[in-house]
This record gives structure tokens, C-alpha cells and sequence, in this order.
């Protein structure tokens, strides 16, 4: 059996990639950031550390008191609608899977661009009143077919009337998700 990849995000750096128990020995090292976000290969986006500790193997009772509260949901919605991406030279069209104010997952087999490439995008999605345009980063490229084919791109200078109607959906979304599970 091959070990699962994982990465972190902190501090403006992709760090990895690192076997499950790196990641653990790390973290009992405090050298995760309470604020890191953790992917491992195959998943669609990024997740908040405190939403991975019991992937990594971590339990409440290894988490200090002091540590924040842990939010109840990941930080995104999920989208439906179309995503243009280019580096003004090679284009691609795309479908968004997930939205944050800080970033989006667009599904697109189209492999064109390099993680650290910065990329123009125009994003046409449910939940967002009209098409916005921003810069953003590629900070990942899901190859494993299993799961979307696509790209992990990161806001760069999004204009604050849409990173709020983002935010507004992301907490709408997770609300709706918390009523959900409290049905059930």
C-alpha cells in the first residue's frame, strides 16, 4: 500500500510532499500554523488544519486549550458555473467545484499552466450576483482521476463588494450544511 502525499500551506508557501506521520511530528512540534491549510493528493481543495486533525491522526485531547475554536465547516461553498482561465497566451475553460474568498477549485483537464503561475480568471457562478474577474495563483494541479481534474487556484487582489458576496455564500452554504446534519 502507498503512503497518502500531503502538503501544507502556511505563510504564503506550498511546503511538502510529506508522509502522514511527518505531518503529525510536525504539528506535535508546533510547526504547522494553527491558521495552515493541509491537502493530500486526491482531494478536490485545501483544508483548514483544524478540519484534518483527525485525518492526520491527531485527537482533541492533543490539541492544546489554547489553540482557537475550531470552526464547524471548511471555509467554501460549492459553486456551479463556468470559469475562464488564461495566462494571456493559452486558455482554458473550466467548471468551478468550490469557492472561498480566497480561492476556487476549477475542474478542467486542460493541463496548461505551472504551479506559481500567476492567471487571469473571469468565474460565472451560482451564488455570486454577476461575473467577476481577479488575478489568481495556481497553487495546485489534480491529476488523480478518481476525483476532479483540475486546477487549485488563490485569489490575488479580489475586489472586496465580491470577496463579501463570497463570504456570504461560503456562510450561508456551511449554515445550510449545519442544518443538515442536525436533522439528520
Amino acid at each position: 500500500m502507498s503512503e497518502q502525499l500531503w502538503y501544507i500551506y502556511q505563510d504564503s508557501k506550498q511546503l511538502g510532499p510529506f508522509a502522514v506521520d511527518q505531518i503529525r511530528q510536525l504539528f506535535s512540534n508546533k510547526m504547522i500554523s494553527q491558521s495552515a491549510y493541509l491537502f493530500k493528493v486526491g482531494w478536490k481543495d485545501w483544508c483548514p488544519l483544524e478540519d484534518c486533525l483527525d485525518q492526520i491522526g491527531v485527537s482533541d485531547h492533543d490539541v492544546e486549550k489554547s489553540s482557537p475554536a475550531r470552526r464547524e465547516g471548511a471555509p467554501r461553498a460549492s459553486i456551479t458555473g463556468r470559469v475562464v482561465v488564461h495566462n494571456n497566451g493559452q486558455l482554458a475553460i473550466g467548471t468551478g467545484v468550490n469557492i472561498s474568498a480566497t480561492g476556487i477549485f476549477v475542474e478542467t483537464s486542460d493541463e496548461l499552466f505551472t504551479v506559481g503561475e500567476m492567471l487571469k480568471l473571469t468565474v460565472r457562478c451560482d451564488g455570486v450576483k454577476k461575473p467577476f474577474n481577479v488575478d489568481a495563483e495556481v497553487v495546485r494541479f489534480n491529476t488523480d482521476k478518481k476525483f476532479p481534474l483540475g486546477y487549485g487556484l488563490k485569489f490575488n487582489n479580489i475586489a472586496s463588494d465580491v470577496q463579501k458576496e463570497i463570504e456570504k455564500l461560503v456562510a450561508e452554504h456551511n449554515l445550510n450544511k449545519l442544518d443538515e446534519s442536525a436533522s439528520h
